[in-house]
């Protein structure tokens, strides 16, 4: 026996008037009980849709017939106006997460993909990270700028212990160890996200990457590359704490930047120069290293 499909929550009442009184059709809707209506208009003709919890269509139908049959009374040009309700289709939203999260590749050897679509392509390290709450799936600009500045650091052959600073979903820290560094630590200040990065690293097999939470003023010790995807506000103000960290020789990559505010992180940084900037549509991500 076949089962009945469940019942839309929500049905669309669209009328199709003369534009003339289209206003007061639209106002009688919103009276009535819509939470919005969507006006198209089409030469002659103008249609409004409005949405209506589905158990409040017959009540609506038939106040605005009513209403129709009154108005054109007084307006011509309601008359012939047409009313039908229709249901609003389901929407798989899972799906189209889905399709938002595509694999794709950074630089030349890295490839960030879902757990659901995992390729594995000659020559690239896949890092497979579960979209969720923590920030960090490659999609952002941001995020692809710091992989591929983390790709041209380690590719000097001078990188063997780093630092991502706010790791997130845990991709940069991921990235590091999968491109060889010995020595990498993962540290962000919201204990909430840990359990997150600390899946994503242990889905990939990288279980040799330290996972801290707490403040990076608690950090001891220095890194050859540091990595902090985070904001502009936050880049000045941990400047003092994001130098202290990155060992003699070492580079800071700084990201999460709009172009208005390199003077002021440039600023915070006396004594270091930008050796690469690397800019997608409005963020900018820089490398630092000390002048001496």
């Amino acid at each position: 026996m076949a089962v009945p499909a469940p019942s839309p929550a929500w049905i669309t009442i669209r009328v199709e008037v003369a534009p003339e009184v289209a206003d007061a059709v639209a106002n009688f809707l919103v009276e009535t009980g819509a939470s919005g209506v969507l006006v198209e208009a089409d030469g002659a003709r103008t249609r409004l849709e409005a949405p209506v919890p589905a158990a409040a269509e017959p009540l609506v139908v038939a106040a605005v017939e009513r209403y129709l049959t009154s108005l054109g009374e007084i307006a011509p040009a309601a008359r012939g106006a047409t009313l039908a309700a229709v249901p609003v289709p389901a929407v798989d939203w899972e799906a189209l997460w889905r399709r938002h999260h595509r694999p794709m590749a950074v630089g030349r050897r890295l490839l960030v993909a879902p757990p659901w679509d995992v390729p594995r392509p000659a020559g690239r390290e896949v890092l497979v990270i579960e979209p969720g709450m923590a920030f960090g799936t490659g999609q952002h600009a941001t995020t692809r700028a710091c992989l591929e500045a983390i790709e041209a650091a380690v590719g000097t052959g001078q990188v063997r212990s780093a630092l991502d600073v706010g790791t997130g979903s845990g991709v940069l820290a991921l990235a590091l160890a999968r491109l060889g560094v010995e020595c990498v630590v993962a540290l962000d200040t919201d204990p909430a996200v840990v359990p997150l990065a600390r899946a994503n690293l242990a889905r990939n097999g990288a279980t040799r990457v330290a996972l801290l939470a707490g403040p990076l003023a608690a950090v001891r010790g220095h890194f050859d590359l540091v990595v902090a995807n985070l904001l502009a506000d936050a880049i000045v103000a941990e400047a003092g704490a994001l130098a202290r960290v990155v060992g003699p020789g070492g580079r800071l990559v700084v990201s999460g930047l709009v172009a208005e505010q390199l003077p002021a992180v440039r600023a915070a940084y006396p004594g270091w120069r930008v050796a690469e900037t690397r800019a997608e549509g409005a963020w900018r991500t820089l490398t630092l290293v000390r002048e001496s």
